[in-house]
């Protein structure tokens, strides 16, 4: 009977899963553009010194 009820719970643990590994690439794609953007302007900042 244990076994049954453990079945049950196994379908909403997998999808909590991939709930949790959606957000967690989300927010990695988006702190990742957040850097590339500093880099960016960095870049732009120097470039408009030398000008």
């Amino acid at each position: 009977m244990n076994s049954l009820a453990i079945l049950g719970i196994l379908p909403l643990l997998i999808y909590l899963g991939i709930l949790g590994f959606g957000i967690y690439a989300v927010l990695a794609i988006i702190k990742a553009a957040k850097q590339r953007n500093e880099y960016l302007k960095e870049i732009r900042d120097e470039m408009r010194k030398k000008i």
